[in-house]
């Protein structure tokens, strides 16, 4: 995953999609891929990392994602990561992301409860965002 977060260097990349199913990503990848905010063209980007072990921490760390500026379409499936409440409460601050209009989060098998569902009722409250998908 640090290799690939280089991509935020392509000054002309707006969409970008990476399926990284089943890839031992882990907390230290989740976090290498933040850096993908800094691509100064991208407004799409799709991150599968469906049983990667990102846990809270790098949940945690992937919500940086909300100051990519330009990003507008964010689709994180996170299923069977271990994110729990914890994570959920931290995903919650893609709400601050100013030209997110689009939201596709996905976190199956990740045991979030009340707490969790509770903070993601948040994103309701993103000042762009017309379509969101839990």
């Amino acid at each position: 995953a640090q290799a690939l977060a280089k991509l935020k260097d392509a000054p002309l990349l707006q969409t970008l999609n990476l399926d990284l199913f089943r890839n031992e990503v882990g907390e230290d990848g989740a976090q290498a891929l933040v850096a993908l905010k800094h691509a100064p063209s991208l407004h799409a980007l799709t991150l599968n990392l469906y049983g990667n072990a990102v846990g809270s921490n790098g949940a945690r760390a992937l919500a940086g994602l909300k100051d990519a500026p330009l990003l507008h379409t964010l689709t994180l499936n996170l299923s069977m990561n271990g994110v729990g409440d914890s994570g959920a409460q931290a995903l919650a601050a893609l709400k601050e992301a100013p030209a997110l209009h689009t939201l596709n989060l996905d976190l199956f098998g990740n045991q979030v409860g009340d707490r969790g569902a509770q903070a993601l009722a948040e994103l309701k409250e993103a000042p762009a965002l017309d379509t969101l998908t839990l």
